[in-house]
């Protein structure tokens, strides 16, 4: 029987999804005509001729190497080129790779994700031989996964046609070299980077460096969004299980959509779609869980304190004299602000509400203590007070440049915490 000849029923179509769903995390359109066609391929590689008999191997022997890698040729979406999200190489290089260095001794360990051709991780590859001028002495590791062997195969041969390079930087243009078959990576570009077999549902240890310490950045670039979404959230917790303290999960605008980045100990940015692991709770998890708590009795209450037109007048409103203050001490009023939160972990809410008023008095134009210690008095019931703290915080932030970080805030922007605090008045964060 030719292989396009072979008919596919609609529950042999479920029991394929479910086999995908299973071992590769994958949703697929099997009412697309290409489906069909796929499938008779994947049959005839793995040689049957009787539908039935093929797909009770295929769920018998589901860690078969040779079938996983025939669905994965098939199913996989390989597509990529070089600098593909020009908003991420820009943080990359001018927000994420700073602090990573600054921690760092010489040190940088980056995995890229289902890397298809391997332009992403070359690309990160050549962006830091371009920056850092000593980089072979550095301890490197660049590793780049993916479930289809034929793609790794091409990205470890480094050749590339002019489509991979439609929107790469000029600069980056001579960092190959121009073939009758296409664009050749230079060598020193490609040894910097390794890549090899793995499926992001399997074990991830055998993909950490060799010192098993975790990644600095691990790119995660439109590939669970093709994942059924209980499988994403499991492959997602895995990949983050891998990314060290102080380290980044770097996705995309849709995949962060799908919500299954919520993990302890991290700190996220909705707007630039990163997931930073942090050794202890944020700030932010601490004014969410604050905030959060009997939030939806109060939701009525504070509507009047906390409408758009207050916001509007506090945004075009002017100080209209000067408050004397004492000579401020920075490093005290931190000292205060940072006793209040040790206070706060021991339960000692008296003394932490006296230490915040400490700092405030020192300056009260921080924002941070002003919300923290409106947490404090709107989870003892003195709402008025709660909402006053919360007010002068917000009216602080709308003085502020919106990309500005904000004092003690371990990082946040002002438009990150102003948003925030915005969503009291919905009843929940968003």
């Amino acid at each position: 029987m030719s292989a396009l000849n072979r008919v596919i029923t609609v529950e042999m179509g479920e029991r394929i999804q479910h086999f995908l769903t299973q071992n590769l995390g994958w949703n697929i359109d099997r009412g697309e005509p290409s489906f069909a066609l796929k499938m008779n391929r994947i049959a005839q590689e793995l040689k049957y001729e009787e539908f039935d008999s093929c797909i009770r191997y295929i769920e018998s022997h589901p860690m078969d190497e040779r079938v996983l890698q025939a669905f994965a040729r098939e199913f996989s979406v390989g597509e990529s080129y070089f600098f593909r999200d020009t908003n991420f190489f820009n943080r990359f290089e001018h927000s994420f790779l700073p602090q990573i260095i600054e921690k760092n001794s010489r040190s940088l360990s980056i995995w890229s994700v289902g890397c298809s051709r391997g332009e992403e991780i070359y690309s990160i590859a050549m962006l830091l031989r371009r920056i850092i001028p000593d980089i072979e002495s550095w301890n490197l590791y660049l590793l780049g996964t993916d479930v289809n062997p034929e793609v790794l195969e091409q990205a470890k041969h480094g050749i590339y046609n002019q489509y991979s390079l439609r929107q790469i930087p000029e600069k980056y243009i001579y960092d190959f070299t121009l073939l009758d078959e296409g664009y050749a990576l230079r060598p020193e570009i490609k040894k910097m980077v390794r890549f090899s077999y793995h499926n992001i549902l399997s074990d991830p240890s055998p993909c950490l460096p060799p010192d098993r310490g975790g990644f600095d950045l691990i790119l995660l670039n439109n590939i669970l969004i093709y994942f059924e979404s209980k499988k994403a959230k499991t492959a997602a917790e895995k990949l983050f299980s891998c990314v060290k303290e102080g380290g980044w999960l770097a996705t995309t605008a849709t995949e962060y959509g799908m919500g299954i980045f919520d993990f302890p100990h991290s700190r996220c940015m909705p707007d630039e779609y990163c997931i930073q692991k942090i050794s202890k709770p944020s700030l932010l998890e601490i004014t969410v869980s604050t905030i959060t708590d009997g939030l939806d009795s109060d939701a009525e209450k504070c509507k009047s304190d906390l409408n758009e037109k207050a916001i509007a007048q506090a945004r075009q409103s002017e100080q209209k004299e000067e408050v004397k203050q004492p000579l401020l001490n920075k490093s005290q009023k931190h000292i205060h602000y940072h006793d209040a939160l040790k206070m706060l972990e021991s339960g000692k809410n008296e003394e932490a509400k006296a230490s915040l008023r400490r700092s405030l008095y020192l300056d009260n134009a921080l924002v941070m203590p002003h919300v923290i210690l409106g947490n404090i008095l709107k989870k003892e019931g003195k709402f008025e007070a709660a909402m006053k703290h919360i007010n002068n915080a917000k009216t602080a932030l709308l003085h502020m440049d919106p990309h500005e970080e904000v004092e003690l805030s371990d990082g946040m922007r002002a438009s990150d915490l102003l948003a925030m605090l915005d969503t009291i008045k919905r009843g929940k964060f968003e």
